[in-house]
């Protein structure tokens, strides 16, 4: 039995040369000057080096080694977010209009009670008879419920849109409140205010808020004293003209707080 470390047959001792091969590869270093085919014998400007080319890169460039899994970390799979509603643009529109037109009614019932000085009069002044008479309650409400379907539709739009923008979003009350809050007895006071400012802080930076959330539902509440306003007399006329002031001044912060929560959402789902 032979001993591999003896040469046999003329073949060349390990770690020796032969003439016909030439140097043989180890045991030099890889990346050593004799090996220039090694992929380190060269110096290439911003790659990371190892070994003995590591210390020259850093001297000469002034940056050290980065670590491999830092310098190439492992490709991460992100699953695609979800999609953000549609913005409820027309919704916001329908709102406005139906708040424009319950305004409208009421300039015109007073302007009626202003000029006629009473209901009876008003009547008979129009030839209608009291069932259609225009200064009654009939149209008011008709038109004040057209007004508050529009607006809770859009408010519900509103609240499914502000949760999928920002999941983290607080809200004080459930989402059957945006239809309850507006005529629930004693929490009708503060509730619709708090699922406004709700949907509002959601989806509007605070930078970007420019309407007084607060002075909106203040002439909101003030415009109610037309529920409570007597039937006839100089009294009905001073109650029912400062409700209409206050309605006015309600509707402007209304429809200015809208188009606002409207921009926003427009911008948070890339279409403004």
């Amino acid at each position: 039995m032979s001993d591999p470390r003896i040469p046999q047959n003329g073949a060349t001792r390990w770690g020796g040369s032969d003439p016909r091969q030439g140097a043989q590869p180890y045991p030099e270093p890889a990346g050593s000057p004799a090996h220039p085919q090694s992929p380190y014998a060269e110096q290439y400007p911003g790659q990371p080096y190892p070994g003995q080319h590591a210390a020259q890169h850093a001297a000469d460039t002034g940056q050290h080694r980065v670590p491999a899994d830092e310098a190439y970390p492992p490709a991460r799979h992100r699953l695609p977010g979800k999609p953000l509603p549609e913005p409820p643009a027309g919704l916001a529109v329908g709102a406005i209009v139906a708040a424009c037109c319950l305004l409208f009614v009421e300039l015109a019932e007073l302007a009626i009670l202003l000029v006629t000085d009473g209901r009876g009069e008003a009547a008979a002044g129009f030839g209608f008879s009291p069932r259609f008479d225009p200064n009654s309650d009939t149209i008011t409400i008709l038109f004040g419920l057209a007004a508050y379907v529009a607006t809770c539709i859009w408010l519900q739009a509103g609240r499914r849109f502000a949760e999928a923008a920002d999941p983290t979003a607080r809200f004080a009350h459930g989402r059957v409140w945006t239809w309850l809050a507006w005529w629930v007895p004693v929490v009708f006071l503060w509730f619709p205010y708090q699922v406004v400012r709700d949907i509002r802080t959601a989806v509007v930076p605070d930078d970007d808020r420019r309407v007084s959330l607060g002075l909106w539902w203040f002439f909101a509440l003030l415009a109610g004293l037309r529920l409570i306003a007597p039937s006839s007399g100089e009294a009905e006329v001073a109650v029912r003209s400062i409700a209409v002031v206050a309605l006015t001044l309600a509707f402007a912060h209304w429809i200015r707080m809208i188009r606002e929560i409207t921009r926003a959402q427009e911008q948070a789902a890339g279409l403004g």
